[in-house]
């Protein structure tokens, strides 16, 4: 589990994260897109990469949507390294305006429910990250996982285009959510990162070595 390890993920944001939530808000709402008449597309022309999540649901993220932070559970591994292709993954995030939830430590604990039994209440967290291939919008996560309420665990579509570096470098991302209008979630686009936060989120070692994952698509023929 060490890959998930909250000390280590969580080290070079310390102090940071309100900063980053209050620049990156202020930058989505100067700058989010506006609603017009007659405008029948999506908003974002690389929301069409995304199959899973409904077009009506990416129209209330972008027009709807607001900014919260959001920690990678799990991603398909070619999403580690740099490519081309559209993934898919499992984040955790809180609908807590002020962002308090420590997403590191839930993220890490819905990991430690891949092996043995899951405390009461954590089944069917549990039986999701057990099977890589579920299918779920989102589920609640219970406070046997020490989660607080309104703390969600949620797939979504993994754009490179909204990544500062096209692939999962570290695993704290902007998100936008409509809670009230869609149980959807969707990573910010890249424009709207504050770039205090792009430089931080760029820093350090990769999440993986790049040379295993790419030796892992190879034997598995997957295009990253």
């Amino acid at each position: 589990m060490s890959d998930y390890s909250p000390d280590i993920l969580a080290a070079k944001w310390q102090g940071r994260l309100d900063e980053f939530l209050r620049l990156t808000r202020q930058q989505w709402e100067e700058g989010r897109p506006r609603r017009r008449f007659l405008n029948f597309g999506l908003p974002e022309s690389d929301a069409s990469a995304d199959n899973v999540t409904p077009r009506r649901d990416l129209k209330l993220l972008a027009y709807e949507g607001s900014v919260v932070f959001g920690h990678f559970a799990r991603a398909f591994f070619p999403a580690y390294i740099p490519g081309k292709q559209t993934h898919y993954g499992s984040v955790v995030y809180s609908t807590d305006p002020d962002g308090k939830a420590d997403l590191f430590d839930i993220a890490w604990r819905i990991n430690v429910l891949r092996e043995g039994r899951p405390p009461k209440g954590a089944e069917k967290v549990a039986a999701a990250i057990r099977d890589d291939r579920s299918q779920f919008v989102r589920m609640e996560v219970s406070e046997a996982v020490g989660a607080p309420s309104e703390c969600y665990f949620a797939n979504l579509c993994i754009h490179r285009t909204r990544l500062p570096l096209g692939y999962l470098h570290s695993r704290l991302v902007p998100l936008l959510i409509a809670p009230k209008k869609t149980p959807w979630c969707c990573l910010l686009p890249l424009r709207f990162w504050s770039s205090e936060m792009r430089a931080v989120w760029e820093s350090g070692a990769p999440l993986y070595d790049a040379a295993a994952f790419a030796a892992q698509c190879r034997q598995f023929r997957v295009t990253p």
